[in-house]
């Protein structure tokens, strides 16, 4: 097993020095030379995160129904506003052809009630009235002094009780009809909440449902999010919450990527999980990097309690990479430059970083090889 491990490693580091044997020349060219220094720098932990879309929802069902119409698979991308899910819609409608003709009902009595009041208000008691051909309203102005003189009605109250009567039948067709348009906006908003619609521009994650699943409210249907801004969701110990800020940028290293993606600090929650005592923080990810949901990726977190013993600092832009392999171009006495491999640490300070072996302080390297490249 050991002799394996060995052998491989050795044919790395000789296929590392192959693709990059066009690199090697008799002498340096034009490329700055810089003497590699040593320097003591803050330890780091590296703490693991996993990548999450920066808005993502999970929609769920309002309403009984069955799911009709599904917009796409996985993947699938949606401009804002499209319809996504869309549930059986049938029962609902007819519901609301009921409630629009209990609406036209309600304003027909509405209507009557107000000629009633209106009659009664003009000619009252019109209908006893009109059974002797008017001849009550003659015996009225004796007979009423009398019934009032002696105690046996009121002939004014009873006319104001006939007219709030009817004013009485007037409220109740107006209640009516407001009741019958309430009953209408909650089978409209019924209505809406049957199709559900992209909150923004994004892609279906995951699907819970298919079409024809019966569904309940709330139900979950589909999970959609934007996956162009994706950030890194991190549990970061409390005690090194001194050491970052909202906005301060460091480095991150997603799976799959050999070199360190600067990511930015957007958010520090004010809360720390009191089982863990750890702080959730969030980071964001640079626009067009090569990252997707659910990877997984480590953050390098400055540690005031751990320094490193002085190592040899270089700066990034003196690396060359192959794969996971990095390299320098090491400068002899007599100028000429030969691929050395080394081996780098978690220390970093600023642009420059700690290499643990492959070179020692005093050294001269290339500053820049891409620039040798380039001629």
């Amino acid at each position: 097993m050991k002799y394996s491990k060995a052998l491989n490693a050795a044919l790395a580091a000789c296929f590392f020095s192959i693709a990059f044997i066009h690199h090697s020349a008799a002498s340096a060219p034009d490329a700055a030379v810089i003497t590699v220094e040593s320097d003591t720098l803050d330890g780091q932990v590296r703490l693991g995160g996993t990548v999450v879309p920066e808005q993502i929802v999970n929609l769920s069902a309002q309403m009984p129904g069955d799911v009709r119409y599904i917009a796409g698979s996985e993947g699938d991308f949606f401009r804002a506003g499209e319809v996504l899910v869309e549930l059986d819609r049938q029962a609902l409608l007819a519901k609301r052809e009921q409630v629009v003709s209990q609406i036209s009902n309600a304003e027909a009595n509405y209507r009557n009630a107000v000629v009633q009041y209106n009659h009664e208000l003009v000619n009252p008691n019109s209908q006893a009235n009109s059974m002797m051909g008017g001849a009550p309203s003659l015996f009225d102005t004796f007979s009423d002094p009398i019934r009032s003189f002696t105690g046996q009605g009121n002939p004014a109250i009873e006319r104001r009780s006939n007219l709030y009567s009817y004013s009485v039948q007037v409220e109740t067709a107006q209640n009516a009809i407001y009741q019958a348009y309430a009953a209408l906006r909650e089978i409209d908003e019924s209505l809406l909440n049957a199709v559900s619609y992209a909150p923004f521009d994004g892609v279906i994650l995951k699907k819970m449902v298919e079409q024809g699943d019966i569904v309940q409210p709330g139900m979950p249907l589909i999970s959609f999010a934007d996956t162009a801004r994706l950030q890194i969701h991190v549990s970061v110990p409390t005690r090194l919450l001194g050491t970052i800020k909202s906005g301060v940028q460091i480095n991150a290293s997603l799976d799959g990527l050999t070199t360190p993606v600067p990511v930015r600090i957007n958010r520090i929650f004010p809360m720390a999980d009191a089982g863990g005592h750890t702080t959730m923080v969030k980071f964001d990810l640079p626009l067009g990097v090569d990252a997707h949901s659910g990877m997984y990726a480590e953050i390098a977190v400055p540690d005031p309690t751990s320094r490193f013993s002085a190592l040899p600092t270089i700066p990034q832009s003196s690396i060359v990479w192959q794969g996971s392999l990095a390299g320098v171009f090491l400068v002899a006495d007599d100028g000429s430059a030969r691929l050395r491999l080394i081996r780098i640490g978690d220390g970093q300070l600023g642009d420059k970083v700690s290499v643990i072996s492959g070179i020692k302080a005093g050294d001269r390297i290339l500053a820049n090889p891409s620039d040798r490249n380039s001629h």
